[in-house]
């Protein structure tokens, strides 16, 4: 009996002992499970690029714009981004989303060319969060304050920019919003122009992120100077984050060229492409648009 009652004594102060190391080595899992979007993270903006795609017969039944125009205010009021660069937008589709959608109201001006192309770069912006204390447009020509478009495009090209500021606290930046030619000969020029422009425009140095459709891949040549200007890519940073193709085609294309380039954030927490189906509409675009939250 005595022998039993040393053993389970011994094997008592065994766990004992084993429960102590354990507790010893137990380590803090909190950090993998911290919301990146809490206010640890840096006071999160949450913007967003979308390129939702002109009104065009040529797309017929659920794709047409009358279906899709629902998803979109369906996604606008799930996601609720603060700003969001839009690019094909045209101003009807402009004034259907803002009747959608009473919270936002819009920056960027069609320059008098919607005769040839009634299409452009737009930014959206929540009224109760931004003020727009300067905006313009402007085209990606070696004139980019004259009605042009490069020998080599078919396209006009413009890109709208704001300098924002934070209702809640006052700290101000810049959003530039862009669309580049699908044509590989006219991007290198309209790149040139658009660091012209950012250099010019941002003389003080403030926070600045670039939403386009970009028509090119990330690893794309043409990104080379901006890269060494200083920007980063929010997908590459985000601390969660995918790699999921942008341009979905309508269920035939699959390639990345949607991105958001920033500098002068501290980091990016969440990075996502926004591939959920709203109201029942298959496609919100052909591509999808994408949602970061940037840190100041």
């Amino acid at each position: 009996m005595k022998l039993k009652i040393k053993a389970i004594l011994a094997f008592a102060a065994t766990a004992l002992m084993l429960l102590s190391c354990h507790q010893k080595r137990d380590y803090d899992y909190s950090r993998w499970y911290a919301d990146p979007d809490g206010e640890s993270s840096g006071r999160p903006i949450n913007v967003m690029s979308f390129n939702w795609r002109t009104e065009t017969s040529g797309d017929p039944g659920e794709l047409s714009w009358a279906n899709r125009r629902k998803a979109v205010a369906a996604m606008l009021k799930a996601k609720s981004p603060i700003l969001m660069g839009c690019q094909e937008c045209q101003p009807n589709q402009k004034e259907q989303i803002l009747s959608d959608d009473s919270r936002y109201a819009v920056i960027g001006d069609h320059l008098g060319y919607a005769k040839d192309e009634p299409e452009c770069d737009v930014i959206f912006y929540m009224k109760d969060s931004v003020e727009v204390l300067a905006h313009n447009t402007f085209f990606l020509t070696p004139t980019p304050d004259v009605y042009s478009h490069l020998p080599q495009s078919n396209h006009y090209r413009v890109c709208t920019w704001g300098k924002m500021r934070l209702k809640a606290d006052g700290r101000e930046f810049y959003h530039f919003n862009t669309h580049l030619d699908y044509l590989e000969d006219a991007q290198p020029p309209q790149m040139d122009v658009l660091l012209l422009k950012i250099k010019e425009i941002n003389a003080e140095g403030l926070p600045i992120f670039l939403t386009a459709d970009w028509n090119a891949e990330e690893n794309s040549h043409i990104f080379a100077d901006i890269k060494d200007y200083g920007f980063k890519s929010a997908r590459l940073e985000a601390t969660v984050g995918d790699s999921y193709k942008t341009f979905n085609g309508f269920g035939s294309g699959s390639q990345t060229l949607d991105h958001c380039w920033y500098m002068g954030f501290s980091g990016v927490s969440r990075f996502t492409t926004v591939r959920d189906k709203y109201v029942g509409v298959p496609y919100i675009s052909d591509h999808y648009p994408i949602n970061i939250i940037l840190k100041f």
